[in-house]
């Protein structure tokens, strides 16, 4: 399946300022960094979906609007089994 993104979407992606690399849990203790350029979300999706597959990746342009990169190849997991170091 090939998910791109709509105009909107591909607007706010065009002109981000900065990306946000989210690691997602539940009950509030998700964590959020923020990095300056794509290439640095590139690089910190990476390294951050081998240990947390629940990692959104987000555009964020300079009106404060955020664009889910997640669809793009780059910000795509292979692996479609959850991770956890607890089980």
């Amino acid at each position: 399946m090939d998910n791109k993104p709509n105009e909107w979407e591909q607007g706010v992606i065009n002109n981000a300022v900065e990306y946000s690399i989210l690691e997602w849990r539940s009950l509030d203790r998700s964590t959020k960094t923020i990095v300056k350029t794509y290439e640095e979300a590139k690089s910190l999706f990476a390294k951050t979906i081998k240990e947390h597959t629940a990692t959104l990746a987000y555009a964020i342009d300079k009106n404060g609007r955020y664009a889910n990169l997640n669809h793009l190849p780059e910000f795509t997991s292979r692996s479609k089994h959850v991770k956890s170091k607890t089980r």
